[in-house]
């Protein structure tokens, strides 16, 4: 199951990566936005291709009728209490039509979050900026034992402290400091392999992972920056402690996913009539 969710990963990484590579020169905002516009009108056209669009529009059509009636009769109680029950019940219809296919939408849905996750959720650290690496053991005996965890990094990164050992959380942190832009590898070694995790210094935003694991294949799908650990190893996941990437909107500074979710549901509700798409 990992090898496949890998080779799922990899292909996905590739084709998000073709839009995005497109639209990366425009800055966070701006790419997030061109991001949004096709999300939002990809999500409204799945929908119309998986849902009755002709018992959409006509419980559409008799639920409206049923409001205006609710206005034309309110001086009469009993006809006004008959017309809020078909209100009910047609709301009901409504929701019976669109319940599976917003459940079919979740699943593109996911997948374009875990990239854009991958994308716009940390950002590099800076020169002269700290951080922390994570690495978790498999087994909660392992630091008790007395397992030999090192980290090793190269010249451009400086590892400030001594491993920390939280048995508890069957982690060892450590904490280092970027010296020069780049993309490097830290080294985890167990005593009996390596196992590599990126760091990211200064440059671009595009593609900063902040955790590396072997957990579990959900873990892995979540994940999609790199690949899996092997299971042969000690080590269950690296995380680096990257710091969140605000994205200026109007003088505030907004989390990715509250701009991703508000633009592309403008963007869907506004193109829903050129794609003939009834919501």
């Amino acid at each position: 199951m990992t090898s496949a969710v890998s080779l799922f990963n990899t292909v996905l990484t590739f084709l998000f990566g073709l839009v995005y590579g497109t639209l990366k020169w425009l800055g966070p905002f701006w790419s997030l936005v061109g991001i949004s516009w096709l999300g939002g009108i990809l999500m409204v056209w799945i929908f119309g291709k998986v849902s009755n669009q002709d018992a959409i529009q006509r419980t559409r059509e008799r639920l409206s009728a049923e409001l205006i009636a609710l206005r034309l009769f309110k001086d009469d109680l009993r006809v006004f209490f008959g017309i809020q029950y078909q209100v009910l019940v047609w709301t009901l219809r409504y929701l019976r039509h669109s319940l599976v296919p917003m459940l079919i939408l979740m699943v593109p849905t996911i997948l374009i979050l875990i990239q854009l996750n991958l994308h716009y959720a940390v950002r590099p650290l800076g020169i002269g900026e700290t951080s922390l690496v994570k690495v978790k053991l498999r087994d909660p005996a392992a630091l008790d034992r007395g397992t030999e965890i090192t980290l090793q990094a190269p010249p451009s990164l400086k590892i400030e402290t001594q491993g920390v050992r939280i048995g508890e959380l069957k982690e060892i942190a450590w904490r280092i400091r970027g010296i020069s832009t780049g993309r490097f590898d830290l080294i985890v070694n167990d005593g009996k392999t390596s196992v590599t995790k990126k760091v990211a210094v200064g440059g671009p935003l595009e593609g900063v992972s902040s955790l590396r694991t072997g957990a579990h294949w959900l873990t892995n799908l979540l994940y999609p920056g790199e690949a899996p650990i092997p299971n042969k190893s000690a080590i269950e996941s690296i995380e680096i402690l990257y710091p969140e990437l605000a994205i200026p909107f109007l003088g505030w500074r907004m989390n990715w996913l509250i701009l991703f979710f508000v633009l592309s549901l403008v963007f869907g509700y506004t193109f829903k009539g050129a794609l003939g798409v009834q919501i």
